[in-house]
């Protein structure tokens, strides 16, 4: 079978560091990349050893013979390249979020009606998240009655660091709900099913950041967010995403998740990247190594382990990836549609942490 020829839109460090390796690994054949600075664009193609470069998508889509398109670019962009690949009848991976509002999104969700498709929850690739989720559905803590998840990067820990595209809202609407936002809403819909509504709180900690030409610019979007859910059968889900987290050569990002059952819990935290813990009443606590994970001679605890991790779930997420553009359906890959999904509890949320009120989504 010849090789899975995809066109790559963005070049960011996720491209760089997770998405293109990950796809090559997997035997897909990187052909063309497109970036909306041109001389950037061909800069970055020579880094990742693609052999065309271009500055409009529609220009790569004509030019290049392409079996899917990989979106990694920044949010303003997805509905343009969206569009473009939709017209081509092209399958489609496109990173989170999907879009800025609930609006775009479902145009989006039009636009591609009978395409493969795949949205970037990179946390359905956990290996760890992947055991919590089969032991909650084979019982192991009872019927769930509470989640809690956390996530926080360091992006924006740097009150110093300079103003930039993610201080945007006409990139990220809501800040860093937007950004880590569709993580969290994700996890808890693929392990507790769907949101019906929404109350939160929201706040931005540095308020103006430094611009390269010396000036002072506002930041309009948030930094902390704090969510409560409403699911089926009575069950909440609590979530907190911050990119304040404090800076240090290990945790650059940080994810924690419990599940609350009638009979225990189980719980995951980044920091401990292989194992979950699984606590039942009266019984000992345990913890179950996370399913068909090898972490080689890594060190437990350390970075390197944590990149194991990672790299682990970058393969397993490119296999499936390209295994949708192939036509094929492997269970629980996330799809556009999921994105918008989101969205919708996204933008509920930005509501209640205005109005300081419950909002359905």
């Amino acid at each position: 079978m010849s090789a899975t020829r995809v066109g790559l839109f963005g070049h960011g460090w996720w491209a760089r560091r997770y998405l293109a390796p990950a796809l090559s690994g997997a035997g897909a054949e990187l052909v063309a990349l497109c970036g909306r600075d041109g001389a950037r664009a061909a800069k970055a193609a020579v880094e990742f050893g693609v052999p065309r470069s271009f500055d409009r998508i529609e220009a790569m889509i004509e030019a290049v013979e392409l079996d899917a398109l990989v979106i990694a670019s920044p949010p303003s962009s997805h509905t343009e390249a969206i569009r473009a690949a939709a017209a081509a009848r092209l399958p489609i991976f496109c990173e989170k979020p999907l879009g800025r509002t609930a609006q775009e999104t479902a145009a989006m969700v039009t636009a591609c009606a009978g395409l493969p498709t795949v949205a970037g929850f990179t946390q359905r690739w956990n290996p760890a998240i992947r055991t919590a989720r089969r032991l909650l559905a084979e019982g192991a803590v009872g019927r769930l009655r509470h989640m809690r998840y956390s996530t926080a990067s360091a992006l924006s820990a740097d009150a110093t660091a300079p103003w930039d595209w993610r201080y945007d809202t006409g990139e990220y609407a809501y800040g860093v709900l937007s950004d880590l936002g569709p993580h969290a809403i994700d996890v808890v819909r693929w392990l507790g099913g769907e949101i019906t509504e929404v109350t939160a709180t929201a706040h931005t900690v540095v308020t103006e950041r430094p611009t390269p030409d010396g000036r002072v610019k506002r930041v309009d979007n948030w930094d902390e967010c704090s969510l409560t859910v409403q699911l089926a059968d009575e069950v909440r889900a609590s979530l907190f995403v911050s990119r304040m987290l404090p800076v240090s050569p290990y945790r650059r990002f940080h994810h924690q998740l419990e599940i609350v059952g009638t009979a225990g819990t189980l719980a995951y935290d980044s920091d401990r990247p292989v194992e979950v813990a699984l606590s039942n009443p009266g019984g000992r606590a345990s913890t179950v190594r996370a399913d068909g994970l090898d972490t080689g001679d890594a060190e437990p605890g350390s970075f390197e382990e944590l990149m194991a991790v990672m790299d682990a779930g970058a393969a397993a997420q490119a296999r499936d990836m390209l295994a949708v553009f192939g036509g094929r359906t492997p269970g629980d890959v996330p799809t556009l549609a999921d994105g918008h999904t989101g969205q919708l509890v996204l933008d509920a949320a930005a509501r209640s942490a205005t109005t300081q009120t419950w909002v359905r989504c």
